[in-house]
């Protein structure tokens, strides 16, 4: 499971190494990686509505009116904008519920008081745009393999 959270880690610049390191498991109190792992989890679900979008393009809809280019690219969009809020989601909520550590969230002074910010909310969009760049290549791939069991759309994108 490594291997997801490197996938995701190439995108670290947009969403920042604190939110990383909670995202692979940081622990402020133990000041070691003995939370659950979320990257996997993310990627599970981002695979899971992926593969439901292109079965519904693939094999529910189906039409030779909707087997163009352009409505797998919609499709593709729309897959990219509902795994973009979903991973906002997830990470809004752990912020809300307070799982991320003091230590990831916050530069503290000498006193005590907070000096800066490390995770802010442009930290979880730009994790979600990085869920929403993977979850479109994974759609991308699926739609090469799903694409051949289509009766209309066997040769939509290309």
């Amino acid at each position: 499971m490594e291997f997801i959270g490197r996938i995701y880690c190439v995108f670290e610049s947009l969403f920042g190494q604190q939110l990383g390191e909670y995202l692979w498991g940081y622990n402020c109190e133990t000041d070691d990686y003995t939370n659950p792992v979320l990257f996997p989890r993310i990627a599970l679900w981002t695979l899971l509505i992926s593969v439901l979008i292109g079965v519904l393009y693939y094999y529910v809809i189906n039409s030779a009116r909707f087997h163009r280019w352009w409505s797998w690219l919609i499709m593709m969009c729309f897959n990219g904008v509902l795994c973009f809020f979903f991973a906002y989601w997830w990470i809004k909520e752990d912020f809300k519920d307070n799982l991320i550590g003091d230590c990831l969230l916050y530069l503290r002074n000498d006193s005590g008081d907070i000096a800066d910010y490390y995770i802010t909310d442009s930290s979880f969009w730009g994790f979600s745009l990085t869920n929403a760049i993977l979850s479109i290549a994974v759609f991308f791939l699926l739609s090469m393999l799903l694409k051949w069991g289509s009766v209309n759309c066997r040769k939509s994108p290309f």
